[in-house]
């Protein structure tokens, strides 16, 4: 995780003061336990073999705007076309839920999990196998990474078929007479990023991508995205 919050780094984490919440809220293959990649948090562990391809979340925090996040750590950013870009915050961790806990990967070698932007939420997904033992560790490589864009058109093609199924069409109402509807902005806007910190441009055109951002700036405007470990350049391969 970052330590260029904006407030000075938190005392560690202790199982004690994870809240009954949290713990009833674990899947069934995953424990909390100190983390293996920054001594001073909790981490998630398997318990059970985990199957690459398998989902969780959504990540859960409250809805702020990024001039009332205090603490950039525990965050995601995420477009509203009705309330603009918006942070889901789990600083607090009885605002959050178990996902708050997942930490970053120290290289692309111990990556086992990408997150995912599904509707406007925040979802992590396998991209290997996880064997018992192994401690749940996200990153964003982006569609650089052949796995992940595998994995990420599959979400698209999901999508699309459950847009276009008999019985979701079936549901939906027909549109008013004579009633144009009016133009959408896009969902995700233009952003930055290359390994752990901001790049050349690049536009996100899918509902399917999130970003880790760079640290906080005065001013600044960031996608969306999550902080990520300072101390690292990118992931090594």
């Amino acid at each position: 995780m970052n330590q260029n919050a904006t407030e000075p780094v938190a005392a560690a984490e202790t199982l004690a003061a994870v809240p009954e919440h949290v713990l009833r809220g674990l899947p069934e293959e995953v424990r909390l336990l100190p983390s293996a990649v920054d001594k001073t948090r909790i981490g998630v562990w398997a318990t059970k073999p985990i199957l690459k391809g398998k989902k969780f979340g959504p990540f859960v925090g409250d809805k702020k705007k990024r001039s009332q996040v205090k603490n950039n750590v525990y965050m995601w950013e995420v477009y509203y076309p009705n309330l603009g870009w918006m942070c889901i915050d789990a600083t607090d961790p009885e605002k959050g839920n178990w996902l708050r806990y997942v930490n970053w990967a120290c290289s692309g070698e111990e990556q086992n999990l990408f997150p995912l932007e599904i509707n406007r939420a925040i979802y992590y997904k396998t991209l290997k196998p996880i064997a018992p033992g192994e401690e749940l560790l996200v990153w964003y490589n982006g569609e650089d990474n052949p796995e992940i864009a595998a994995a990420i058109e599959e979400e698209r093609a999901s999508a699309r078929s459950k847009r276009n199924s008999p019985k979701s069409k079936k549901g939906r109402s027909p549109p008013p007479a004579r009633r144009l509807a009016a133009p959408r902005p896009p969902r995700l806007r233009r952003a930055g990023v290359a390994g752990l910190r901001a790049a050349a441009p690049r536009r996100l055109r899918d509902l399917f991508r999130a970003r880790p951002p760079a640290p906080l700036r005065p001013g600044s405007r960031s996608s969306p995205r999550r902080p990520v470990p300072a101390a690292e350049s990118r992931p090594r391969r």
